[in-house]
């Protein structure tokens, strides 16, 4: 089977349910749960239920791990060929607010259990104005069919930054948002890293220790296969971290070489 095409073929199918069924409900942005970082809606049920859906059409048997119902079995009574990542909508709060930055994620091991950043063989990112990010394991990063490369921009480069809510802020992190540079905080994570695998932005940071494997897990592989370069915020390597894993912070750059210099900016007293 061709995971690549099937994970692709996924993330875009649960994209499109997804906006089909908020173009005939109006109960879309209805809060189902609080927690205490985040809010499940009506929208990012009706992804998941989406993505249980396609599983069965296609006949494919998969631990799914997921933001809003956590880890499963599809179906629940026979034994998983692959473990899937997902994000169902990531951006939900972008999507209510009626701002058009938001996607499906979706990563796929042929692990079935216990599997690992590094295990993962296939990821797509299904942007909702059409275009899709998607990678497979030594084979390199596409947009829509092309091939895309992370890049620097040093005359004034762009971050992606997410530092607000959850405390003080490191001053070495300030000092780099007060550098000629241009900051953005788009909304969605996974996004934000397609972005810098697609040569737009030249790194994304997330302080907040908020970050689960279903955040980043396909845009991981995303920004490593187009040449960039991802640790947690201290610098640590995350191929061998649960695909599960949750409340980390991150760092993400074009380079290595850019990754270096901005985990000594923001890590120094």
């Amino acid at each position: 089977m061709d995971e690549l095409a099937l994970v692709k073929r996924m993330a875009e199918g649960v994209l499109e349910r997804s906006r089909e069924y908020i173009k005939s409900h109006e109960d879309y942005g209805e809060v189902l749960k609080r927690r205490r970082t985040d809010v499940t809606r009506k929208i990012d049920m009706v992804a998941e239920e989406a993505l249980d859906s396609i599983l069965m059409e296609e006949g494919i048997r998969a631990r799914v791990i997921s933001e809003e119902v956590g880890e499963r079995l599809v179906p629940e009574d026979k034994e998983p060929e692959y473990t899937l990542v997902m994000d169902p909508i990531d951006g939900s709060a972008n999507l209510v607010l009626g701002i058009p930055y938001y996607c499906t994620s979706i990563a796929l091991s042929k692990k079935a259990s216990g599997a690992r950043f590094a295990d993962i063989d296939a990821g797509a990112v299904a942007a909702t104005w059409g275009g899709t990010f998607w990678a497979s394991k030594n084979g390199g990063a596409y947009y829509d069919g092309k091939r895309i490369y992370a890049m620097e921009h040093p005359e004034k480069p762009k971050y992606a930054i997410y530092s607000y809510g959850a405390g003080p802020i490191s001053g070495g992190l300030i000092a780099i948002q007060e550098e000629n540079c241009i900051v953005r905080t788009m909304g969605s994570i996974a996004l934000d890293m397609c972005m810098v695998a697609k040569g737009a932005f030249d790194a994304i940071i997330d302080s907040r220790n908020r970050i689960s494997g279903y955040d980043i897990m396909a845009a991981s592989l995303i920004l490593g296969e187009a040449g960039g370069f991802l640790t947690d915020y201290r610098g640590n390597d995350l191929s061998g971290k649960p695909v599960n894993i949750r409340g980390i912070s991150i760092l993400g750059a074009a380079s290595k070489g850019l990754h270096h210099k901005l985990l000594n900016s923001f890590t120094r007293p």
